[in-house]
């Protein structure tokens, strides 16, 4: 049976989040530590983040956290790590990022993110490039972009991997 929202004309997982007294902290990260590699990249995360949280009108706590590391191994980005934990311990209730794959491209934080969301740990997310929702399909769809996003980085470092040994037969 589907519940209905109290002007019984949507269902119920079809109310956005009131956001209101929520508290955001957006997150930027780039994989590389070379300067001269995607040098607007975290620049142009953050506002396209700050941008969002205007329309959206939301409270973003401090200035924006970025990172130059990678996300295909998990426990290896300490901002990251200190965000979940601020979260946990209440300082924050949600994180805006550029796209799920900023947050995660190993299954590992991937599978946590989902439960402190499910768990209300987090209790949202925003993003510019992918739109989330509280609900069971919203989920699966934040799941699916983190899968999409460890096998782009899985892939990618299989064709590294066949030019190099193709370079060093050449």
């Amino acid at each position: 049976m589907v519940e209905y929202s109290s002007d019984k004309t949507l269902p119920m997982f079809y109310n956005e989040l009131d956001t209101s007294n929520l508290r955001y902290v957006i997150y930027a990260r780039k994989s590389t530590v070379d300067e001269q590699r995607q040098q607007r990249s975290i620049p142009d995360q953050i506002r396209d983040c700050q941008k969002l949280a205007a329309q959206l009108q939301l409270h973003v706590i401090g200035p924006a956290f970025t990172e130059k590391k990678s996300a295909k191994k998990p426990n290896q980005r300490p901002v990251f790590r200190q965000i979940l934990n601020d979260i946990k311990a209440g300082k924050y209730d949600g994180i805006i990022a550029w796209h799920p794959d900023r947050l995660a491209r190993n299954m590992l934080e991937g599978g946590e993110i989902i439960h402190m969301v499910d768990t209300e740990e987090i209790k949202d997310l925003k993003f510019c490039m992918h739109h989330f929702t509280q609900d069971a399909n919203g989920k699966m769809l934040l799941g699916m972009a983190f899968v999409l996003s460890k096998q782009y980085t899985d892939h990618l470092s299989e064709s590294v991997e066949r030019g190099v040994k193709n370079r060093f037969r050449e």
